[in-house]
């Protein structure tokens, strides 16, 4: 009997292993599945080579072209390539749907929640509450380039008191992390943090390790979910728990915070409002409105509004650094337009021509280096011709479509701002889209956007950014993560 059983186990494994190589019908093409595996063994071999995730797949839709079907564990992916592919994925509504997969819950208590990963009619009711009540609050208002420019200014002052009248060293890209979360987390719950509070030290520590260890496209538990009994350490399901409870704490304690002043005739913040929320739904069986959802939402503001901000300026430095032509050309135009003393202002876009094309120009070599977030297919659909099952996982692959050979750019790999410029004017080539497309495109453009445009003028009116003497010249690589970070360096800061 026990040898029948073993034998029938035997055959069952045998099988599933079989099944598990075989791909739907008319799906895209990519490396061959191996049981169990899939085609993670591959892909894994082409990371190591090239350094770099993106760069694998990139090598791959060389071979396979733009669409590459692969799967890892038992999860199938589609990593989408070029900008015109882009264009298709991003605009196609059958593809706006976020992965349900039992472990992308693992943060939020089982539960799909917040902003960023959730979708439907959950989704469509929080998202519109978020843009309507940070609209209230100067999210794209001129009480939003009050704030910016406020918190550009508090950068200046710490850096002349830097410098001290001559020059100082700092540290890139983590010069813009308070600054950049300051202006999120006052819109959010109108609290700034100076730099030496110990709670900013301790939320910074805390956004540092998650972003460092998470992935756009996913980690290893994730595609082998067996993974978080048998190797809970080695798997990253262990360092993944652990960093979002600590942030669900930080946030909890926020929130309790809040609560000892909080007046519902009185809202002085989103937050407020959303407490207000909880409370008037309360009764309602199905009210998508509840202290969780507000953890998670803070979180994936933080994730989605800071990070991204904070990377983006710190690879346009980079590049300002090692292009002090480009930093010369953007000075000579701020001393014509505003001279030394007067603070930007948003209003001041139209004058500064050549500063919004190094914001362009900052962004395609932010976003040139990740993918997009996760999306689901919500029902089967087509793709570039190609059959997607539904609930398929999907994913775009920037660099192909902004810093690849063929993007259409010239020279894409050099910093060049005046790309951009056609007859004076701010031309954006279609295949540079930062923000995304359609339903999903990002609600954070108008404040992304005002931050890079208020912090690159209000730095480059006052200071001169240099590499450091005696020293090999900044690194262009980056270091994945949630989002491409430029590896850490340091710049010599004169005031000038």
């Amino acid at each position: 009997m026990l040898l029948l059983l073993l034998t029938l186990l035997i055959i069952a494994i045998v099988l599933y292993g079989y099944q598990s190589t075989r791909k739907p019908k008319n799906f895209p093409p990519g490396p061959r599945w191996w049981p169990f595996l899939g085609s993670a063994p591959q892909v894994q071999f082409l990371r190591k080579k090239t350094g770099h995730l993106l760069l694998a797949t990139s090598k791959l839709a060389r071979k396979y072209g733009p669409i590459i079907g692969l799967k890892v564990g038992g999860e199938q992916i589609i990593i989408v390539h070029g900008a015109k592919a882009l264009r298709e994925f991003l605009g196609n509504e059958d593809l706006i749907g976020r992965p349900n997969r039992k472990p992308d819950t693992y943060r939020s208590w089982g539960k799909r929640l917040g902003i960023v990963m959730t979708d439907g009619d959950f989704w469509s009711e929080q998202r519109r509450f978020l843009v309507r009540h940070l609209r209230e609050f100067g999210f794209g208002t001129n009480n939003m380039s009050t704030l910016l420019e406020e918190e550009s200014q508090e950068l200046v002052k710490y850096l002349l008191n830097e410098t001290n009248g001559g020059e100082g060293v700092v540290s890139v890209p983590s010069l813009f992390s308070t600054p950049i979360l300051n202006t999120l987390w006052r819109m959010l719950v109108g609290v700034r943090y100076d730099s030496g509070d110990p709670q900013l030290a301790k939320l910074h520590g805390i956004l540092a390790d998650m972003f460092k260890h998470m992935s756009m496209v996913g980690k290893l538990f994730v595609s082998f979910p067996i993974l978080r009994y048998l190797a809970p350490e080695a798997s990253g399901y262990n360092f993944y728990m652990d960093v979002h409870r600590r942030l669900i704490d930080f946030l909890y304690e926020a929130i309790d915070d809040h609560k000892q002043m909080y007046d519902p005739e009185c809202p002085r913040d989103v937050m407020d409002l959303y407490l207000s929320m909880i409370n008037f739904n309360c009764k309602l069986q199905n009210s998508t409105f509840s202290e969780q959802q507000l953890v998670i939402t803070c979180m994936d503001m933080f994730i989605a509004g800071s990070e991204t901000t904070s990377n983006t300026l710190g690879f346009c430095f980079l590049y300002l650094v090692l292009y002090p032509e480009v930093q010369r050309k953007a000075q000579e135009e701020i001393d014509s337009v505003l001279g030394r003393e007067r603070a930007p202002t948003l209003s001041d876009r139209q004058q500064l021509p050549y500063i919004e094309c190094i914001v362009w120009e900052s962004m395609r070599m932010f976003v040139g280096r990740g993918f997009t977030l996760p999306h689901r297919a919500i029902r089967a659909t087509k793709l570039c011709g190609y059959s997607l099952p539904k609930d398929v996982k999907v994913v775009g692959n920037f660099y192909d479509s902004s810093l690849g050979e063929e993007c259409g750019l010239e020279d894409p790999s050099a910093f060049k701002p005046e790309r951009y410029l056609k007859n004076g004017q701010v031309v954006i080539p279609d295949n540079i889209i930062p923000f995304g497309l359609g339903k999903r495109r990002c609600i954070g453009e108008a404040l992304a956007r005002g931050n890079l445009f208020l912090f690159i003028t209000a730095l480059l009116q006052r200071f001169n950014f240099s590499q450091m003497p005696n020293e090999s010249p900044p690194s262009t690589d980056w270091e994945d993560g949630f989002t491409p970070r430029p590896k850490d360096f340091q710049v010599v800061v004169s005031e000038r």
